[in-house]
C-alpha cells in the first residue's frame, strides 16, 4: 500500500489497516490518531514526528524504522517486532509493549512514563536518558541494554533479566 493511499483512506474515516504493507513508507509528521495497523509491515518506514496516539500495532513488524519524535501515547504495540528502530525523543507514555521484541532499538531520551514493558526484549537497546518512571518492566530482558541516565522512579523491575544491569538501590 502506498503512503498516499493510506492517508487518503484515513482522511475519509477508515481506521482499519491490518496487515498493511507499508515497507519504506514515507509518513513523517502525519496524523494517524487511533489507526489500527495490527500485523502491518513497517520495515524501513519513516514515521518521524507522526502522531499515532492510541494506535494499535499489535504484532506489527517495525524493523529499522525511523520513529524519532513520534507520538505513541497509549498505543498498543503488544508482541510487535520493533527491531533496530530509532525512537529517540519519542512520546511512549502509557504505551503497551508487552512481550514486544525491542532488541537493538534506540530509545535515547524517549518518554516511557507508565509504559507496560512486561516481558519485553530490550537486549542491547539504548535507553540513555529515557524516562521510565512508573513503567512496568516485570520479566523484561535488559541484557546488554545501555541504561545511562535513565529515570527509574517508581519502576517495577520484578523478574527483570539480568538484575545486575539495574541500579542496586532498585532491586
Amino acid at each position: 500500500m502506498e503512503a498516499s493511499h493510506l492517508i487518503k483512506r484515513y482522511s475519509i474515516g477508515q481506521r482499519q489497516f491490518e496487515r498493511a504493507d507499508l515497507r519504506e513508507a514515507q509518513l513523517p509528521e502525519v496524523n494517524l490518531n487511533s489507526i489500527c495497523l495490527n500485523c502491518a509491515d513497517l520495515t524501513w518506514a519513516n514515521l518521524s514526528q507522526a502522531n499515532l496516539e492510541q494506535a494499535t500495532l499489535v504484532g506489527a513488524m517495525v524493523w529499522r524504522a525511523h520513529l524519532s519524535w513520534i507520538n505513541l501515547h497509549q498505543a498498543d504495540l503488544c508482541r510487535a517486532l520493533v527491531l533496530r528502530s530509532c525512537l529517540t525523543f519519542a512520546n511512549l507514555t502509557e504505551a503497551c509493549f508487552q512481550q514486544a521484541d525491542l532488541r537493538l532499538s534506540d530509545f535515547r531520551q524517549a518518554n516511557l512514563q507508565g509504559a507496560n514493558l512486561q516481558g519485553a526484549k530490550l537486549c542491547f537497546a539504548d535507553l540513555s536518558g529515557a524516562d521510565l518512571s512508573h513503567a512496568d518492566l516485570s520479566g523484561a530482558d535488559l541484557t546488554g541494554a545501555i541504561l545511562h541516565g535513565v529515570n527509574w522512579h517508581g519502576v517495577c523491575l520484578e523478574g527483570t533479566i539480568p538484575q545486575s544491569t539495574v541500579p542496586s538501590v532498585l532491586v
